[in-house]
């Protein structure tokens, strides 16, 4: 009975976890400078349609309600005082560690969505959904064939039912041009 009573007490003892704000300053300040390269970064389009159908409405709509949510966050970590005992660099740290899954993936869909016109659509997804099979440690037959199989279906929907079909890849150029014709059109 005694040591159901000890391990009760051990318990209570933990320190209460400090709030981490510096993820939110980060994502407030990279929302902010994304808002103010919009109109810089995307087109405006002679449309009889209507105001909605411009390439940065879903942009700005999606940045605005990330800085005002971020904003909610910020406001708060300064009524709780978080800037009197912040340290930028060490905060920065901890912040890109606790989501440095995040920030791989983000990196590995930027490397995916460059290598598409490189490598093509078959060949980068392939690769893409691989390694993010074996950073979550879930590689293994099922899944690799399950994949294969997702991305075998999505080409067939795709490039043969909706008639979808991207641009030539720099790296079937290299292959003789009838290898080329049918690599560009299945893969």
């Amino acid at each position: 009975m005694s040591s159901l009573v000890n391990n009760t007490d051990n318990d209570t003892d933990e320190l209460p976890q400090e709030k981490r704000y510096g993820i939110y300053w980060c994502i407030l300040a990279l929302a902010l400078i994304l808002l103010c390269l919009l109109p810089f970064q995307t087109p405006l389009i002679n449309t009889q349609r209507g105001w909605f159908l411009q390439p940065m409405f879903g942009s700005s709509v999606g940045l605005s309600l990330l800085v005002i949510f971020t904003s909610v966050r910020v406001i708060q970590s300064i009524k709780d005082g978080f800037l009197k005992r912040w340290n930028v660099i060490e905060s920065l740290f901890e912040t890109l560690s606790s989501y440095r899954t995040a920030l791989i993936s983000a990196v590995l869909f930027f490397v995916y969505i460059n290598s598409l016109s490189v490598l093509g659509f078959t060949l980068s997804t392939l690769l893409f959904t691989t390694t993010l099979l074996w950073l979550s440690r879930l590689l293994d037959r099922t899944w690799f064939l399950a994949s294969l199989g997702t991305l075998i279906e999505m080409i067939l929907i795709f490039r043969v039912g909706v008639s979808l079909w991207l641009p030539d890849v720099w790296l079937y150029s290299l292959l003789p041009d009838s290898w080329s014709d049918i690599a560009n059109q299945y893969l």
